[in-house]
């Protein structure tokens, strides 16, 4: 008996780059499928919202206030957190 499966397709994985052979699960879905295993893609989308998260600082909100009130509110924290003043 020849053996039947000398032809498949491969592609590379996404995220960990390893090839991967068509299977008949991905009949239907080859065209997208990305990543060779569902930890692949967990790892992949762990990543990329880390990345996502570490590139989104969180703004200021004392910048669109003009440096007198910048000022005013340094000295009223400073007030209620006790700090010594000069």
């Amino acid at each position: 008996m020849a053996h039947k499966k000398l032809n498949l397709e491969t592609k590379m994985c996404v995220h960990c780059a390893k090839p991967m052979e068509w299977r008949k699960a991905w009949r239907n879905c080859w065209e997208t499928v990305k990543y060779c295993s569902n930890a692949c893609q967990r790892q992949a989308n762990r990543e990329a919202r880390q990345i996502a998260h570490r590139t989104e600082p969180e703004p200021d909100p004392t910048e669109k206030l003009p440096p007198s009130l910048k000022t005013q509110r340094f000295r009223r924290q400073r007030r209620t957190l006790a700090l010594p003043t000069r």
